[in-house]
């Protein structure tokens, strides 16, 4: 694939954090400001270590007897067509760990490291006010014509479909936030994964330099990564007031 190519790539899992059962790409052009969508691409359903977990089930309705025929989670690969810099998704880090999972190495199999961009963060950093950014309601946000988009979302939770709703919502922060090529869109991913607000728990839907001061001494205390690293940041700011 081109520099200005990027694929979106999305996983089911047979349950949280799982085997992957079911697994499809899309790709697309991004340069002067336009999106434009290529072709899909279906990566296979395949057999997990176990039995479907009911949750996971309930959310793609996928059955142990629709995979009985097919190949081991292990099997599964990315083709060597598909080498890109630029991997897409909704929440993608889920998608990425589920592929590693499956013994694959992108970075050695298709040749070069990837940047992985992720449009739930994004999407956060651009709407921080909505009560939800699942895939399904930030599909409902960006749309322009509801009716249609609920038609399409019928067959949500597929891995090709929600690859274009994806692309949607994609198609959405890009014009939002006014990014030119996928330089400018990975930077900006890159960006979005230090949070601006706080999106579950107690103290949901704040933005966190309003946070009470214990408040932000206690989420430090409870948590990890990207978020972390941001607390601490507020937390240093605050220190450094000169009152």
């Amino acid at each position: 694939m081109y520099p200005n190519q990027g694929l979106i790539f999305d996983t089911e899992t047979h349950k949280l954090h799982g085997d992957i059962i079911e697994a499809g790409a899309l790709d697309f052009t991004f340069e002067n400001g336009e999106l434009k969508i290529g072709y899909e691409h279906d990566l296979g359903r395949f057999k997990p270590s176990e039995s479907i977990g009911l949750g996971a089930m309930a959310v793609h309705h996928i059955f142990d007897e629709d995979l009985k025929d097919c190949k081991p989670f292990t099997d599964f690969e990315i083709p060597k067509k598909l080498n890109t810099r630029f991997l897409i998704g909704h929440n993608i880090d889920y998608d990425v760990q589920a592929m590693n999972r499956t013994g694959f190495d992108f970075n050695a199999q298709l040749f070069q490291p990837f940047e992985a961009i992720c449009t739930l963060a994004m999407a956060r950093r651009l709407w921080p006010q909505l009560e939800s950014h699942s895939l399904t309601a930030l599909a409902y946000h960006v749309s322009e014509n509801k009716r249609q988009t609920r038609i399409c979302l019928k067959e949500a939770h597929s891995a090709i479909n929600d690859c274009y709703t994806t692309f949607e919502i994609l198609k959405a922060i890009v014009e939002t936030a006014g990014l030119k090529d996928m330089e400018d869109l990975a930077a900006f991913s890159f960006n979005s994964r230090t949070p601006t607000h706080i999106f579950y728990g107690e103290y949901k839907g704040y933005a966190i330099s309003d946070l009470p001061d214990q408040a932000l001494d206690d989420l430090i205390e409870k948590s990890d990564g990207f978020l972390l690293s941001s607390l601490r940041t507020e937390s240093f700011r605050r220190s450094e007031l000169p009152f």
